[in-house]
């Protein structure tokens, strides 16, 4: 009886919570991860990651690379 008025409620996620948390982290890195190889290496202005412009440029080069 002692034990169990020690021990404290444990509070834990649901699948769903648990899985919207791993989708927010794995967006989150992708962002960083862009930011990052756009900004640092590619030596451009990490703002421009954000335009739709430079994914539509992204896309072509990929594209036309490979066929």
């Amino acid at each position: 009886m002692a034990n169990e008025l020690k021990r404290k409620k444990e509070t834990r996620l649901t699948p769903l919570g648990r899985f919207i948390i791993s989708l927010f982290f794995i967006v989150l890195t992708a962002i960083i991860g862009a930011l990052i190889g756009y900004s640092i290496i590619g030596q451009g202005n990490p703002i421009d990651v954000f335009k739709v412009d430079t994914w539509i440029q992204l896309y072509d080069v990929v594209v036309n690379s490979l066929f």
